[in-house]
């Protein structure tokens, strides 16, 4: 590839985040950022026929650009992407997004021994494990984990914890949980403690059957390392009042074996030995015990859970 630059080449990406800036600053003024008004400005300036986020992508393809021009892409694509995130769509639409991203992450870290936030809060927007699980190694997990006490927006690190729920998953099917890498960042890592409990917050607010049983493996993931300063006696009293109300509502038998899983844990009296709402789980789990609707499986687990009850009530 020719390495000529034009001068628009130059000059395009600075005006357009320096335009993108004042637009949301003028526009911000204008309008509530709550307001129907400003989110259908954020929609028009995204808009496939404008071609900005092509051009931003077809710039990050050249060989030839710098690493300040990517820094400014970046930023771009979070200032997009935290005001209007169906530009997560287009995004996701870039094969050759996903490798250019986490690299530039991971340079951008052994560069300036910083993170480049930006780029991280645009990885956690827009990942897409399909596209992203070849790329992913223990250099991007530690840089995530990282980020978790850097990042500002609540918004912005629900969308981070989501991302370290999904690299999780990734590892589902391992038989050797050693060769989990979230779990071997996790496990070193000084930020370990605040997954727990926005994990469960998550939890608590999903619908979608597949993101319940990914966040579902992740409270397994960690409780399997058994890491002090994860979950606290109110995170896991949280967990059992949800417990209860997934399994009085929810018939999938996957996430009930899950959950069931989770709470022979919770009532281990040699793990966690929850004392909460011990009467309410005992006849919950006799009725889930005693139901031929339910599989085998389930209601085996439930006999667990019935004996840790007995144990530490």
């Amino acid at each position: 590839m020719s390495s000529t630059r034009t001068k628009v080449d130059e000059n395009y990406i600075e005006e357009i985040y320096e335009e993108i800036n004042e637009h949301i600053e003028e526009v911000q003024k204008d309008f509530n950022k709550d307001s129907e008004a400003f989110d259908n400005w954020a929609k028009a300036i995204c808009q496939p026929k404008y071609k900005l986020v092509k051009n931003l992508i077809y710039l990050l393809e050249k060989d030839e650009i710098t690493f300040k021009e990517k820094h400014s892409i970046f930023s771009i694509f979070y200032k997009l992407l935290s005001i209007n995130q169906h530009v997560s769509n287009q995004l996701k639409k870039y094969n050759t997004l996903p490798k250019i991203l986490i690299d530039y992450i991971i340079q951008y870290k052994k560069e300036y021994g910083k993170n480049d936030l930006s780029a991280v809060n645009t990885l956690s927007y827009i990942l897409d494990i399909d596209n992203y699980k070849d790329l992913i190694n223990s250099d991007i997990i530690g840089i995530l984990f990282e980020s978790l006490t850097l990042v500002r927006d609540e918004n912005d690190l629900q969308y981070l914890i989501k991302a370290l729920i999904d690299i999780n998953y990734i590892y589902k099917d391992l038989e050797d949980i050693n060769k989990n890498l979230f779990l071997q960042v996790f496990d070193k890592s000084e930020n370990s403690n605040l997954i727990g409990e926005i994990t469960l917050r998550l939890l608590n607010q999903e619908q979608d059957i597949i993101n319940i049983l990914k966040i579902l493996f992740c409270i397994k993931s960690l409780m399997s390392k058994e890491k002090k300063g994860t979950f606290y006696t109110k995170d896991l009293e949280a967990f059992i009042d949800i417990a209860i109300r997934f399994l009085e509502s929810m018939e999938n038998n996957e996430l009930r074996c899950d959950i069931l899983d989770i709470l022979i844990k919770v009532t281990n009296y040699e793990e966690f030995g929850i004392k909460y709402k011990i009467e309410e789980l005992k006849d919950l789990m006799e009725e889930c015990s005693n139901n031929d609707s339910v599989s085998k499986e389930a209601q085996e687990k439930s006999i667990l859970i019935i004996d840790n009850l007995k144990k530490i009530g």
